[in-house]
């Protein structure tokens, strides 16, 4: 029996967390054998085989490092060595990794051994981090993670760092993918919008395999049961852009976000779902509603399913899982042009924008035509990325590595 080991952030939590276990569980269905290595932060209960990588306290201490020094993803020295004696303990056939970045690893200790055992390793790119001497995302006006970072115009944000050492990660990163035999690392970018950015970056001669994400159809669908008190505070009688993000930022459209509320009309409001605080929703203006970060999931399908459409600001997002588990439920998408999520909509069941500015007419269209926009919506989620059918694909991507 064939034997797989996932690293990643978190467990069973998060948008990457879920995705592990699901992956873990559709390759048992195949006949693997299936291990997740995490970090201590951020686990919740799963019937995935597991193997806490870090503990709290070095990963504090990572995270204090990472913040003076830029040295994000460099600390978690002793942690990282033991999770090379539980790897050389289980002896997996494949190393899936996702999130390496989160002060609970060293990748370079990693890297570096799985590159000189030749361990077939598959690495999916959930945001730009890989790729850059610093950054999860990138601006589109920067082009320094093309020719080797240096003076980085981010540094203040995740993973925020006093000193700059940009250009010093992106040549350390470039190294150790060189290193690599080709034929033993595939990089998986999750849209196709991702992999082109991958193919001018520090990555640009690895072996690329784009699989996009999915989405848990029986879980996102249309909410049928009985409304939460949080449903029945909001005016349903607006019509109702809703936008959700797990952290607010300039990244992510924050400011978009309040742009639109300055001139949508009276009969429309916004409803902001994200890490926001108390001082932050009592700032925001009269027409956006702010929700502070929940990770009620009946709750969030109660929102979208009565929502008139999704907005998704961001214009940095590798692939708009938010996008896609709102379509789930049945409410048509609007993002910008020129971003991964173009490639979720398409003509029945979204609008690509370019400014804010058309979103207000977009929203009278979707009410006045939602039945047929729910049908499209659900349907195209369901044929294109049902998480069974999306995950299924890295056991496929497994097996050829081991067999070729």
């Amino acid at each position: 029996m064939p034997k797989l080991l996932e690293i990643n952030t978190t467990l069973g939590r998060g948008s990457t967390g879920q995705i592990a276990n699901i992956i873990a569980s559709q390759a048992r269905k195949q006949g693997w054998e299936s291990f997740v290595a995490h970090g201590a932060r951020y686990a919740c209960c799963s019937e995935v085989l597991s193997y806490r990588i870090s503990n709290r306290a070095s990963d504090y201490i990572h995270y204090v490092l990472s913040r003076v020094f830029d040295v994000h993803g460099l600390g978690s020295h002793f942690s990282t060595k033991r999770l090379i004696k539980e790897i050389e303990t289980i002896k997996p056939d494949v190393v899936h990794i996702h999130n390496i970045h989160g002060y609970y690893a060293n990748y370079k200790i990693l890297f570096k051994y799985l590159a000189k055992k030749n361990i077939p390793t598959v690495m999916t790119m959930h945001d730009f981090w890989l790729m850059t001497g610093h950054c999860a995302y990138i601006n589109k006006s920067c082009g320094k993670w093309e020719t080797g970072c240096g003076k980085c115009p981010r540094l203040k944000e995740y993973p925020a760092a006093i000193f700059d050492r940009t250009r010093k990660n992106w040549a350390l990163k470039k190294e150790l993918f060189d290193a690599f035999d080709k034929n033993k690392l595939v990089i998986v970018p999750v849209s196709y919008w991702l992999e082109e950015y991958a193919k001018r970056s520090l990555l640009r001669n690895c072996n690329f395999s784009v699989i996009q994400n999915g989405v848990d159809i029986k879980v996102f669908q249309t909410y049928e049961g009985e409304h939460s008190e949080l449903w029945k505070s909001i005016d349903w009688q607006k019509h109702t852009i809703i936008t959700v993000a797990d952290r607010w930022t300039d990244a992510n459209g924050f400011n978009d976000i309040i742009a639109l509320s300055r001139i949508i009309p009276d009969d429309m409001q916004i409803v902001m779902v994200g890490r926001l605080n108390k001082q932050k929703i009592d700032c925001l203006p009269e027409r956006i509603m702010g929700i502070g970060h929940t990770d009620n999931v009946q709750q969030l399908v109660e929102l979208y399913s009565s929502a008139d459409v999704l907005f998704n600001a961001s214009t940095e997002v590798t692939f708009g899982l938010v996008t896609a588990e709102a379509m789930a439920c049945g409410t048509p998408a609007i993002v910008f042009k020129e971003t991964a999520g173009e490639e979720i909509i398409d003509g029945k069941t979204g609008f690509a924008i370019d400014s804010v500015e058309e979103i207000p007419s977009l929203v009278y269209e979707c009410r006045k035509n939602a039945a047929e926009y729910r049908e499209y919506c659900r349907n195209r989620i369901v044929e294109c990325f049902n998480s069974i059918k999306q995950y299924s694909k890295y056991v496929t991507l497994y097996e050829r590595m081991i067999t070729t």
